[in-house]
């Protein structure tokens, strides 16, 4: 698809240089340009103008995902994310991903990560509201991965950067690849890690989350059905044992 409008705007100038003719004249010598056949001419522009279009509309727009994983993990990911974002030419969305509590009356608990990680890039990085996407649902890294897509699909972005440890981001290509294969994304979908430093502890975690999610997503149908069969004390009860909390 990358090609087609490099190929188009190649074929564009070919017809553009078919259909004028350059002369030489005058005593002092000028260049007089004419066009010698209109339907070539007519074509250049043609093919100029569709490559100019199917490059538009090719061209993805990007976020920078924040998936929320404990005060230590989110002030890592928040600066990871947000040197990123300063070097970005087009300023990208940033997404926040994770569970947001709510009080009785449906308003956010300010207490909760979601919350603190809006704050703060709102009065440190000086972003605004429209600047920003929240995904308040998910509970683990396969419904951050779920949930960010359902948010991404309704603003047409097929490229994303995630602030992230290596071993996360291997879950997150896993999920990638599983939804590729049941065409929930196009092949031109792209995850890009920015990596944070991960502590051996974090790493070991990382790794076991990792085969726990391999096999979850392997032994059922679907991501939807492997959302539904949650782990959430597995991870906790293996969060407990490397005494990572």
């Amino acid at each position: 698809m990358r090609k087609l409008p490099v190929s188009l705007f190649l074929f564009g100038l070919i017809f553009l240089v078919a259909s004028l003719e350059v002369n030489l004249t005058g005593n002092a010598i000028s260049t007089e340009i004419s066009i010698q056949n209109n339907i070539f001419f007519i074509m250049s522009l043609s093919l100029i103008f569709g490559s100019a279009i199917f490059y538009i509309k090719g061209k993805s727009l990007e976020t920078i995902v924040i998936p929320a994983g404990g005060e230590r993990l989110n002030e890592k990911r928040i600066q990871s994310a947000m040197r990123s974002y300063s070097h970005s030419k087009e300023k990208p969305y940033v997404l926040v991903s994770g569970y947001m509590d709510r009080d009785k009356k449906g308003r956010v608990l300010k207490e909760t990560q979601q919350y603190q990680i809006y704050k703060e890039l709102r009065e440190k990085y000086d972003l605004k509201s429209s600047d920003m996407i929240i995904e308040g649902k998910s509970k683990d890294t396969l419904e951050n991965f779920l949930y960010l897509l359902d948010k991404l699909k309704k603003k047409k972005i097929n490229r994303l950067k995630i602030a992230t440890s290596k071993t996360q981001y291997w879950r997150f290509k896993l999920f990638e690849q599983e939804a590729k294969e049941e065409g929930l994304i196009g092949e031109s979908f792209e995850i890009e890690p920015l990596y944070t430093k991960e502590s051996f502890p974090e790493f070991m975690y990382g790794t076991l989350a990792y085969v726990k999610d391999y096999f979850r997503v392997k032994g059922t149908d679907s991501l939807e059905e492997a959302r539904k069969s949650r782990t959430g004390i597995l991870g906790k009860f293996i969060k407990k044992v490397i005494r990572l909390n």
